[in-house]
């Protein structure tokens, strides 16, 4: 499918822009034209979506993110009849942590603890229900105004009795080669 451009319909969604790219996947801020509301939605590039291990991947985010229901984490919204492969998330107004840290600058202290808590609480909560994110870093935390976060990129978490695979490189689509080994 070609590049979606602002103004251009996918489904319910009405895409307003393109927020990010990746290796694996873009990510577009649109409106759900059914009830108005702005959601985030990610759509793996094409060569992912022939590769059946990262395939598997981007379906693992989506059930992961399905099953997590906490408000320091990024809800992902259920499965409708879809024309093509792609997450719908709820739309996170704020900046990434690692923005906030951009030029070495230093939080307030009573701001850090906050940040620190608040992600603590989310991470408990992720652990609670068999998942470990496995990416924790703050490219992956946002911020808002009232220092309120969401755990966002559950892309290589793992979850409780799924089959495990491990790193030991990354692919050339996620920036480096990739070797699998089963984890027992």
């Amino acid at each position: 499918m070609s590049s979606l451009h602002p103004g251009d319909q996918l489904d319910y969604y009405r895409i307003e822009g393109l927020v990010a790219r990746s290796g694996m996947a873009s990510i577009f801020r649109a409106t759900d034209t059914r009830d108005g509301r702005q959601v985030a939605i990610k759509i793996p590039h094409p060569e992912m979506e022939a590769d059946a291990t990262l395939f598997d991947r981007f379906k693992r985010e989506q059930d992961i993110g399905q099953k997590l229901d906490h408000p320091g984490v990024m809800k992902v919204f259920g499965d409708e009849k879809r024309s093509r492969i792609y997450m719908v998330m709820e739309w996170v107004n704020g900046k990434l942590l690692r923005e906030m840290l951009a030029g070495g600058k230093k939080l307030p202290v009573d701001k850090s603890v906050r940040i620190a808590e608040r992600i603590c609480d989310a991470l408990a909560y992720v652990h609670s229900q068999g998942v470990v994110h496995r990416d924790m870093k703050p490219e992956n935390i946002m911020v808002d105004e009232n220092d309120n976060i969401k755990l966002i990129d559950f892309g290589i978490a793992g979850q409780e009795g799924a089959r495990r695979l491990t790193f030991a490189k990354l692919s050339n689509v996620m920036g480096h080669r990739i070797t699998f080994r089963r984890s027992r």
